[in-house]
């Protein structure tokens, strides 16, 4: 597997019987099966893509610093190809060595984003809940692997240069910068996903369809938190701060090429605003609050909300930079690094678990208030979690009303016992204290009680 396969192998493998609906989503607004591998090309070469529907750019309009990215060093290595620009990209004969800004970026966003969520969906809707789901097992690794990347890290100043640049690491820097982690600590985003990572794997092997796809769906719309934040955090710097860096131009157009089909399917109008704003020679004059605006009125639709996305904090101080806060007034997490900490906001991924080793149990996690409404990471619509809920109800309900019918009962008897017992001893009192008429006429006038008994 190569990153250019990630691409041109797409079709291949997300369509027909391996159905990956994100796929279709992206295909539909570029017009294009191999959409990724075309936009790539487009920037090595410094040329339009020429997509035959929407999200076209002219990377013409960049010199190599904004396909390429910052020139770094000199160096004798030759000229490399695609696959080595993950970690450096070296165009044309001058021996410079660049930090690559549209094309790396482009390459994890485009290429692995949605590798990553078409492998997910692919398992999802291959799931059999009557027999082994191995190689949906073996997607879904495969999956966790790609999102994860060999080096997952960065160098704790948001340099990500010899270091890791998949969507892990791309989650963890921007949750820093957005205020929704401390420095060094692991993003709730990152987290949560593999939480779901390892719920969906069991689900996969118990077979529990229904709940694999909600978990798929909901990796996706967590992994849409970096995108959204690294096209804000790009224009913010371009329109607020007067940066006009193609770096960071290139960042923004990357980043945009990512979420763009996503905000289309929400809202073509807002894709449309976006892009607008951000393509190449536009991105300058482009307004942050337009494209903060766009983002948030579709955070419904895309599955995510202020919390999630948070706002640009202001690294030297406390508190959001001026005009770049989260909406619903969400504050930002304290600022500083963690206890303990060095500062670095390196985290190794959490644990990824083998299957369970109770496979007849679907799994199921906490709900969640994530996104527009009060979703559950893993249950499903078919109700099974809920049937036998409702029966061990209805059986303690049972059995409480006959073990409180049987106490009234009890009650009941003890308390007519407990009248005749009366009845008799009142009669045989009654026979004691009796007085005949022949002690009567004795002059005997019956028992008396003395008066100093009487109280």
């Amino acid at each position: 597997m190569t990153i250019k396969s990630l691409s041109t192998n797409a079709q291949e493998e997300f369509l027909g019987g391996s159905h990956s609906k994100t796929y279709l989503n992206f295909v539909d607004y570029y017009g294009d099966m191999d959409y990724a591998d075309k936009w790539i090309s487009a920037a090595f070469g410094g040329e339009e893509t020429k997509f035959s529907v929407a999200g076209n750019l002219d990377f013409g309009k960049f010199d190599v610093e904004g396909r390429a990215g910052e020139k770094i060093m000199c160096t004798s290595y030759a000229h490399n190809d695609y696959a080595y620009l993950i970690h450096h990209i070296h165009l044309y004969t001058h021996n410079i060595l660049y930090k690559p800004a549209s094309i790396r970026f482009g390459t994890s966003l485009l290429n692995v984003w949605m590798y990553v969520v078409g492998l997910l969906e692919k398992a999802a809707h291959n799931c059999n809940t009557s027999s082994d789901n191995a190689d949906q097992i073996a997607n879904w690794d495969k999956a966790v692997a790609l999102y994860t990347g060999s080096e997952a890290r960065e160098d704790g100043n948001g340099n990500t240069e010899g270091t890791g640049f998949f969507p892990y690491t791309m989650t963890q820097v921007e949750c820093y910068k957005f205020g929704t982690c401390k420095k060094g600590d692991l993003s709730p985003t990152n987290m949560r996903i593999f939480e779901i990572f390892n719920n969906g794997k069991e689900n996969l092997s118990s077979g529990s369809c229904t709940l694999v796809e909600n978990n798929a769906r909901v990796i996706k719309e967590l992994m849409t938190v970096p995108l959204v934040q690294g096209v804000m955090r790009s224009m913010y710097a371009l329109d607020n701060q007067d940066d006009s860096q193609e770096t960071t131009q290139g960042m923004a157009t990357a980043f945009a090429g990512a979420v763009l089909p996503l905000v289309n399917e929400c809202s073509e109008g807002s894709a449309y605003t976006i892009h607008s704003d951000i393509m190449p020679g536009k991105a300058t004059s482009g307004s942050y609050e337009v494209i903060k605006a766009a983002f948030e009125r579709n955070y419904k639709c895309l599955g995510i909300n202020c919390e999630d996305i948070g706002g640009l904090v202001n690294l030297q101080g406390d508190g959001y930079l001026k005009g770049a806060e989260a909406c619903n007034d969400i504050k930002p997490v304290t600022s500083g690094s963690s206890s303990g900490g060095s500062g670095s906001v390196y985290k190794p991924p959490p644990s990824y678990s083998s299957t369970s080793s109770d496979e007849s149990t679907p799994v199921s996690t906490p709900t969640s208030s994530y996104g527009s409404s009060s979703q559950s990471y893993a249950t499903g619509s078919d109700g099974s979690d809920n049937t036998t809920l409702y029966i061990i109800l209805a059986v303690c309900f049972g059995v409480l009303s006959f073990v409180f019918g049987f106490l009234i009962a009890c009650i009941c008897v003890n308390a007519k016992r407990s009248e005749k017992e009366i009845e008799s001893i009142d009669k045989a009192v009654a026979s004691t204290m009796s007085v005949t008429d022949e002690e009567k006429k004795d002059g005997d006038e019956g028992f008396v009680v003395p008066e100093e008994e009487i109280i």
